[in-house]
């Protein structure tokens, strides 16, 4: 994309994606290891919930891209190259952290290798990889997409998100719910359909391409929403240690919470973006894969320095600056190396 074609709102919504991953990962240790009476829990649990927005800002820009009606995507582009390159990185990277965490750091430790666990680390990659695979999934769907993802059938398109608001985004607040206010009918009722097809994250893929390219009328509705959300989430886990359903991808508190920070962060798809320093935003921008898929490596090494001080707050900051930092400079120079660079590039 050339200069004058690039949407710099895109770029920054990727700088902030990628470093709400990075608070994610770097939060969640206080939140899975520490009571929820414990100051740690709290400041992990207030970190983890405002980086939410991490993995559904990714699949939003991927959707106002890929769903574009102005590009040429064809079914040839889409597997010789965005499902080819996707791969190729999977691969690379698989054997790398494989490499790292199941074969190079037990050897130093003089501890006998895992073989099963070996096979495993290569077929499932490292813990955030899995963010490649469905993304995988959802250029394998892209052309099927597009096919009514058009700006004339932008109610079709309300509809589908609608369906899956109904079929997967409430679950997990159902699922919570007391005993006795439990929805176990609706869920039941809900799963006799077999509506899988308004599953995974294809919701936020095209939600990602309607606030870009048709937009938002009543901004402040969503604004509200994203608030109550963002609160509700932290009380909730502060309350129930739940993290696995107050955080999930598919809670409908997550979604309302990452679609008004994509909202306010996007501005108007009529608005021209006038940033003084646009070359700066698409640098980091274009370092935002590499550090997404380097950050864990970082994140072993910083944790070997950092001591934890007992004061949480300021751990966290110094923690998530220094993975931040050194990923940031690590990808900024493999950028700059032939070959290598286009490992850290999707």
């Amino acid at each position: 994309m050339s200069n004058k074609e690039r949407n710099s709102f895109l770029d920054i919504t990727r700088i902030v994606a990628v470093l709400a991953v990075i608070m994610i990962h770097t939060s969640s240790g206080f939140v899975t290891l520490y009571d929820t009476s414990s100051i740690e829990f709290l400041w992990g649990n207030i970190f983890d919930s405002i980086s939410r927005i991490g993995v559904p800002l990714f699949v939003m820009i991927s959707g106002s891209l890929m769903l574009d009606e102005e590009k040429n995507i064809t079914i040839k582009s889409l597997l010789s190259k965005n499902i080819k390159n996707i791969v190729y990185l999977l691969i690379f990277w698989s054997v790398i952290y494989c490499s790292i965490y199941e074969v190079i750091f037990p050897l130093i430790k003089g501890e006998a290798l895992n073989f099963p666990s070996i096979i495993v680390s290569l077929e499932n990659g490292h813990f955030h990889m899995w963010y490649l695979y469905m993304m995988i999934g959802l250029y394998l769907i892209t052309t099927f997409l597009r096919e009514f993802v058009k700006k004339e059938n932008k109610q079709l398109v309300l509809l589908f998100i609608a369906a899956a608001l109904a079929t997967q985004f409430t679950l997990p607040v159902l699922n919570v719910l007391p005993i006795k206010y439990r929805g176990q009918f609706i869920l039941k009722f809900i799963e006799k359909f077999y509506l899988g097809i308004f599953g995974g994250f294809t919701a936020y893929y095209l939600l990602g391409w309607y606030i870009v390219h048709i937009g938002i009328k009543k901004k402040w509705i969503f604004y509200c929403l994203g608030i109550f959300s963002l609160l509700a989430i932290f009380i909730y886990v502060q309350m129930t240690k739940d993290s696995a359903n107050g955080y999930s991808n598919m809670n409908i508190l997550v979604l309302l919470y990452s679609v008004s920070v994509f909202i306010a962060l996007n501005g108007s798809p009529k608005r021209e973006p006038n940033f003084k320093n646009k070359k700066i935003f698409e640098i980091l921008s274009n370092l935002s894969f590499g550090v997404y898929i380097i950050h864990p490596l970082c994140q072993t090494v910083v944790v070997k320095v950092l001591i934890y001080n007992k004061k949480p707050f300021i751990y966290l900051l110094c923690y998530f600056g220094m993975v931040a930092v050194l990923s940031f400079a690590i990808c900024l120079v493999a950028s700059k190396l032939p070959i290598i660079k286009k490992a850290f590039r999707i």
